[in-house]
């Protein structure tokens, strides 16, 4: 009889400005601006490579429709990491700091209104080290409350029965 392979989540790494995993703080960030989240030392040790991730973010008091804030992943080994801009949350210093990260998706403004927004997907994770990238691509700021901001990040190690 074959083996089944079955999906088997652990428990979220989390990104927030209070309570989460890590340390990440994009409130009222501003229009073709970037926060970067602290990253995260996955170890050494066994672990999956495939995490599902969820992005979230609340558009400020002027919107329009169409217009993005862009997510990408930073990793390093400990001692490179994908930009310098440092490994604590930081503002990005520069768009062309973007460059070298992994662009994981857009959170699309797509509705003229206040509420949460949310883009989501599956990646690869081969780095020790990795956190998240908001740049804002929209012409306005973004919320200024914290708890509107977040990012998760879900390992989906594979379990053979």
């Amino acid at each position: 009889m074959p083996n089944l392979i079955y999906l088997n989540e652990e428990a979220a790494i989390t990104w927030r400005n209070t309570g989460g995993t890590e340390l990440f703080t994009p409130t009222t960030l501003g229009s073709s601006a970037g926060r970067q989240g602290a990253l995260h030392d996955f170890t050494v040790a066994a672990r999956s490579d495939q995490f599902a991730w969820r992005a979230w973010i609340k558009p400020g008091a002027t919107r329009v429709v169409g217009e993005t804030v862009d997510v990408y992943l930073k990793t390093s080994d400990g001692s490179h990491p994908d930009n310098d801009d440092g490994t604590g949350d930081a503002a990005v210093s520069a768009e062309d700091k973007l460059k070298n990260l992994h662009f994981l998706g857009s959170i699309i403004i797509d509705e003229n209104a206040a509420v949460e927004m949310v883009a989501s997907g599956v990646l690869f994770l081969g780095a020790r080290y990795g956190g998240p990238v908001f740049w804002n691509a929209s012409a306005n700021a973004l919320s200024g409350t914290a708890g509107d901001f977040g990012f998760d990040m879900v390992p989906i190690p594979l379990e053979v029965q």
